[in-house]
């Protein structure tokens, strides 16, 4: 790992654990074994850190996005239950993510006082997964393998439950891998079951 994402990695830890102001450039500098100025070789700021971070968060959430074509050609080899086996897959494998975890944790912390956390914090936290995620309902919908509703409302249930997981899990339990905990793998698939079972024609 070299000098810039050893920097990022300390500083995701520091962040998830006290937030953004409370931590200092000398403290993630000690943490990585570096002296204070060979900071400012790669980061001009702790602001351009913590932007980086986020930066880094995006682009891993656009790689769980599928281009709508894909979305279509998975979704026609696939049964309503595989899509439950297959939407619980995804979320564990996301969720198992320590490194991203610890960054919602940061926007979490920060979103009460940076508008610019706020913000990102609500389009990707919530909007772009309800939009997202009511174009997959209604393309089944349109493929006649769901029952017909407001794909916007069906998305909204849908995914509820998983802002419910993190604010209840992800957020309260730091030093452990709530992906791994076998209560969750079971809520999350009762939860696939359970909406597939009231959409299924």
């Amino acid at each position: 790992m070299n000098t810039k994402d050893r920097i990022l990695e300390a500083a995701i830890d520091l962040f998830s654990e006290r937030g953004f102001n409370d931590v200092s450039v000398r403290e993630i500098t000690r943490a990585v074994g570096i002296k204070e100025s060979s900071l400012y070789n790669h980061f001009t700021s702790k602001q351009q850190i913590l932007d980086e971070i986020f930066e880094y968060l995006r682009v891993q959430l656009d790689k769980t996005t599928l281009p709508e074509e894909e979305v279509i050609k998975m979704i026609e080899n696939m049964t309503p239950g595989e899509f439950s086996v297959f939407g619980a897959n995804v979320f564990k494998e996301y969720m198992g993510n320590l490194t991203l975890m610890k960054i919602w944790r940061i926007l979490s912390i920060e979103r009460f006082r940076n508008e610019k956390a706020n913000e990102f914090f609500k389009k990707y936290l919530i909007d772009n997964a309800i939009e997202y995620q009511s174009k997959v309902f209604k393309i089944m919908m349109d493929k006649g393998l769901i029952k017909e509703f407001d794909p916007k409302l069906l998305a909204r249930e849908f995914y509820a439950h998983t802002i419910y997981l993190y604010f209840r899990f992800f957020e309260v339990e730091r030093d452990t891998n709530p992906a791994d905990n076998p209560e969750i793998q079971r809520m999350v698939m009762e939860h696939m079951d359970f909406i597939m079972k009231a959409i299924n024609k």
